[in-house]
């Protein structure tokens, strides 16, 4: 039984009267219009339109949608800049709502809130500037949804019932008693040029909602990030070639299929513009590659005490095997501090890893002026090759080993920033760094793949195939991409290594399972091969071996993280989130005399190793000991 409660729109709009003597001599007159109406509810198989406040209850959900009084209605309005834009105040400028959810019982409410331009705007898409801003505490700490973008409307309907030609502002959802306060602001873009003719811009906020629909990742999460000359990248099944960075079809990226971005930076200059200007499907030769990179988006996690959720086709959630950590994919706006743990039965107090921030200070005082927020970052698809010299990470070569921390540090800076990492790898601009791997990062690839859109949620495999796949090749050196086709077993090196290549990382399931997604698009090498050196150390130990002077003096502390004692950092797959020993992985924290990380284990570790593997060592060189790079985007 569905109640439907319209209530007439008692809000009127409010006029700004601008001083003629500077707007005439522009030539021009705008006006802008917001009108408020709509909630569709489309798990009722309900779709009305009304212009106060709508509400339908089933016995245990009530969702409703009230608008404030007040309209957004400029005349004579003249461009204006996105920091002027994003300041307005007052009747007139902005136009505030509400979203309120109220639930008796266990379900979630997934909703969306569109923009409908209405018939009769003249002014074009990309002449007027919308920005909305969110809170769930008051109505006074309001956090941007989105940057300001112009209109961008849907090519087709959505599965909430949105129509083609809206636009969606935020999607969200809920699964307790909430209430979210929004604030939305239109102006001209400052590049429109002003003419004599008179236009106009009018939309409708609409708020579509259900407990049945299936939010995509698609919806939620940053797209991935490219600089200079990287070329995103996808396989046909025989061989890489050049994908559609703007992934019209999902064949680039689909996280919901655990289908991760991958990208790839070229050798030489000449080389680079010649992939530039080709085709979409050219093949990407890999003798022209010098990095592979796997986009890690943005997110926030909790996870279910004490393995986490079982999905389907997994075995009982246990240390051996656990189950998946709640994810959900979040803008570079949204910053989550809760525990990263349920309470009880409910998914909350979610927590936004600080491997998603750049700055000094990120790991204690995130919001410190000059952190940078990050849309997500990308991680070298296997553990370095090449040279010291010649930093690489492709596939079916030797990993790059017998390397001291500082080694691996100074070669993957010097060469893959600033002019080095144009010249050598195609990288350009202000807005990037590319760094040895931390253990936050680690922690941020490793959560990600023990969730639905990694390996995990692979349908391709059940209960303890799920589990990673350990690379157990040996022979003198280490290749990288090999698989044994099954997880580790045992605990003897000598009975654990290979030195065959079983199979290789593009061989279907048996070598794909290595992967953190369980296809040829995750990351490799995290379980087995080398060790996995990362910038993580125990403060006031002695770091001579590693080739770093006391407390890495003269490093800024974004290139690391640091500990104090015996617990980790949350989101770092140590012990902060209780992952410790997960898939009865080997777990050894720092001490001072073994002040350095590692991660994913060696070829021999057999059932001890895997992603959540970490142990201690000196950082000094050593034939286990390999690294991977990162490249952080903002």
């Amino acid at each position: 039984m569905k109640k439907i409660n319209n209530c007439s729109n008692g809000g009127g709009y409010f006029r700004r009267t601008v001083n003629k003597k500077i707007i005439v001599p522009l030539i021009g007159i705008i006006t802008l219009i917001i009108l408020v109406i709509g909630i569709s509810y489309a798990a009722f198989t309900y779709s009305g339109i009304g212009e106060k406040e709508n509400v339908i209850t089933t016995g245990t959900i009530t969702m409703a949608y009230n608008e404030g009084s007040n309209g957004i209605s400029l005349s004579n309005a003249i461009p204006t800049s996105d920091e002027v834009g994003k300041e307005l105040t007052g009747e007139n400028n902005e136009f505030d709502f509400t979203v309120n959810i109220n639930i008796v019982g266990k379900t979630t409410i997934n909703y969306e809130v569109t923009a409908e331009k209405q018939d009769g705007s003249t002014l074009q898409d990309n002449e007027v500037r919308i920005y909305l801003e969110k809170s769930t505490e008051n109505e006074n700490n309001y956090q941007a949804v989105d940057n300001p973008s112009y209109y961008e409307p849907l090519a087709d309907k959505d599965q909430f019932g949105a129509k083609r030609g809206e636009m969606v502002l935020d999607v969200g959802s809920a699964n307790e008693t909430t209430i979210y306060y929004y604030k939305l602001r239109m102006w001209i873009a400052d590049t429109y040029e002003l003419t004599e003719e008179k236009k106009t811009f009018t939309i409708k906020v609409n708020v579509y909602g259900s407990d049945g629909v299936i939010i995509n990742a698609a919806e939620h999460f940053n797209k991935p990030q490219l600089v200079g000359d990287m070329i995103p990248v996808k396989y046909n099944g025989t061989k890489w070639v050049k994908a559609n960075k703007e992934n019209s079809d999902n064949d680039w990226y689909d996280y919901d299929k655990q289908i991760w971005a991958n990208a790839v930076t070229i050798k030489e200059a000449e080389k680079r513009e010649e992939y530039k200007s080709a085709a979409v499907g050219a093949e990407i030769n890999l003798e022209d590659v010098n990095l592979m990179l796997v986009w890690i988006p943005r997110y926030s996690y909790t996870l279910k005490s004490p393995y986490g959720t079982m999905l389907a086709n997994a075995s009982e959630p246990s240390q051996a095997t656990p189950g998946a950590f709640d994810i959900k994919f979040v803008d570079t706006n949204t910053i989550e501090t809760g525990s990263g743990h349920y309470i009880g039965e409910t998914a909350k107090n979610y927590y936004t890893p600080s491997s998603f921030c750049w700055g000094d200070t990120c790991d204690t005082t995130r919001s410190d002026e000059g952190n940078k927020e990050l849309p997500g970052i990308w991680i070298s698809k296997f553990e370095l090759t090449g040279t010291i010299e010649n930093i690489e990470s492709k596939p079916n070569v030797e990993s790059l080993r017998n390397q001291t921390n500082q080694a691996f540090f100074d070669a993957i800076q010097t060469q893959m920033n600033n002019e080095n990492g144009s010249t050598k790898y195609g990288l350009s601009g202000e807005n990037y760094d590319t760094h040895m791997i931390k253990n936050t990062e680690w922690g941020a690839m490793a959560y990600l793949s023990q969730s639905k859109y990694g390996k995990y949620g692979n349908s391709k495999y059940i209960n303890a195939n799920k589990e990673i796949y350990i690379n157990d090749y040996y022979n003198n050196g280490t290749l990288t991409g090999c698989s044994k086709g099954e997880p580790g077993s045992g605990s003897s090196s000598g009975s654990n290594k290979s030195d065959t290549c079983k199979h290789q990382y593009n061989e279907e399931t048996t070598g794909t399972g290595a992967s953190t997604t369980g296809t040829i698009y995750g990351i490799y090498d995290t379980v087995g091969g080398t060790w996995d050196r990362v910038m993580g150390y125990l403060s006031e130990s002695d770091l001579t071996k590693s080739g770093f002077e006391s407390n890495l003096a003269g490093i800024d502390k974004k290139y690391y993280n640091l500990y104090t004692g015996t617990t980790g950092i949350k989101g770092d797959a140590t012990n902060a989130d209780g992952t410790a020993g997960f898939y009865r992985d080997f777990q050894s924290f720092v001490s001072s005399s073994n002040p350095w990380f590692s991660y994913g284990g060696h070829y021999g570790d057999g059932l001890l190793a895997g992603i959540f593997y970490f142990t201690s060592g000196s950082g000094g060189t050593g034939v286990y000991g390999g690294s991977r790079a990162v490249l952080s985007i903002w």
